[in-house]
């Protein structure tokens, strides 16, 4: 039995598509206020936006279970903290995550809401601080991304429950994370979840002396 096998393989396929999804938008995060009421004033568009902003929450529902998952199936060790750094920062993460797909989710539910029912809807300067502030905060949530994706390969490689190549990805993934300037960085993390969640096969009892890397 792996119980985090489904809640890490549904975080990077939510992750995924969530990224896909928003392209269109976080891509033009440096864009003038017309290009973005442009972008808005497009029902398919708008369309995209919110199922891009619905997979990001599931994403962070996924994080939350997979840290649960990881958690139940470990056991702790003296003098480390590791299974509580995982809890934190996938809360953290997690709550950013929701606070970025809120923020990214306004414009176009109220662009909808204003299109269906014949209303000016919001000015184009507004949509676009409420937009950009929405990608800067997805970044924010990239970098806490990167720290517990370290903290993952870390725990299972304490348990002996993943190999070493997951925690020498888990590095890459985390560096491509911190870069995340582009929408292509924050891709790998999607594939190295899925990895992850394949690989997870804690043992049943505790090494005297596991690996720390």
């Amino acid at each position: 039995m792996r119980p985090l096998r489904m809640p890490a393989i549904g975080l990077g396929c939510a992750y995924l598509m969530a990224i896909v999804l928003l392209a269109p938008l976080l891509g033009s995060s440096a864009d003038s206020s017309a290009t973005f009421a442009e972008h808005f004033g497009d029902g398919g568009n708008r369309l995209r936006d919110l199922l891009g902003t619905l997979a990001l929450l599931v994403a962070a529902a996924m994080l939350g279970w997979t840290a649960v998952a990881a958690r139940s199936t470990t056991t702790p060790r003296a003098g480390t903290s590791v299974r509580d750094l995982v809890a934190v920062a996938a809360i953290v993460t997690s709550s950013a995550l929701v606070a970025a797909s809120g923020l990214l989710m306004t414009v176009p539910l109220m662009a909808s809401f204003g299109t269906l029912f014949d209303e000016p809807g919001m000015e184009a300067g507004v949509q676009a601080g409420i937009a950009q502030a929405g990608t800067v905060v997805l970044l924010v949530a990239a970098l806490c991304l990167a720290f517990t994706t370290v903290l993952f390969a870390r725990l299972g490689r304490q348990n002996l429950a993943v190999p070493r190549w997951i925690s020498v990805t888990a590095w890459v993934t985390a560096a491509a994370l911190c870069l995340g300037v582009s929408v292509g960085l924050l891709m790998p993390f999607a594939a190295w979840a899925v990895a992850f969640g394949l690989v997870w096969s804690p043992v049943t009892s505790q090494p005297k002396n596991p690996p720390l890397t």
